[in-house]
């Protein structure tokens, strides 16, 4: 009986965000990911055309699954200070459950390999779309609106993110995400009134 291919690609996404959360970018490997996935390693190849395009289907996984998780709890915060919080439980959700270690060892990847660049930019547009609607939400139609490029702003707090991804691997005790979060929840304290 044939296997089903859409179950090994599953597979083999799964093994590939695990290989990068346990062995980082330069222990993940055909061998290793095949290994964790119980099949043959000519099947990253077959189905992701090697290591890279299985990489960034792990990422495009793992991505569009914590999105979502961000786009439905920050719709639900009602206030500025329930969206820092949101944000806040949201991040601390990515770095236990390993998120932030498949973004910081494919952000450190990109640094040896330029080609994964372009294709881990445009994974971040996607982001940017939501920090920006989120901020014009948050800034309406105060004067905050007219004075702070927002764009840049949602720029900035995406590379903060990323920033702190790679402290954590780093430095997981001094990542400072939770002093941060503690200043955006004392400035947000303001923005609603």
């Amino acid at each position: 009986m044939p296997k089903d291919p859409s179950a090994t690609r599953a597979r083999l996404v799964e093994a590939a965000l695990q290989s990068l959360q346990a062995e980082g970018f330069a222990g993940t490997t055909a061998r290793s990911i095949a290994a964790r996935a119980g099949v043959n390693q000519a099947l990253v190849f077959y189905h992701f055309g090697g290591v890279d395009g299985l990489l960034l289907a792990a990422l495009d996984a793992s991505a569009s699954e914590r999105l979502g998780r961000y786009e439905t709890q920050l719709a639900a915060a009602a206030s500025t200070p329930e969206k820092v919080e949101a944000a806040r439980r949201l991040y601390r959700e990515d770095v236990d459950g390993g998120h932030v270690t498949v973004i910081a060892e494919l952000l450190g990847a990109s640094l040896a390999r330029p080609e994964l660049r372009p294709a881990l930019v445009a994974r971040m547009q996607p982001w940017l779309e939501l920090v920006t609607g989120v901020l014009r939400e948050v800034a309406g139609d105060s004067p905050l609106a007219t004075l702070v490029p927002i764009e840049d702003v949602a720029s900035s707090l995406v590379a903060l993110y990323f920033g702190l991804n790679l402290l954590s691997r780093l430095d997981p005790a001094n990542a400072q995400a939770d002093s941060l979060f503690d200043v955006m929840e004392r400035v947000s304290q303001h923005l609603d009134t």
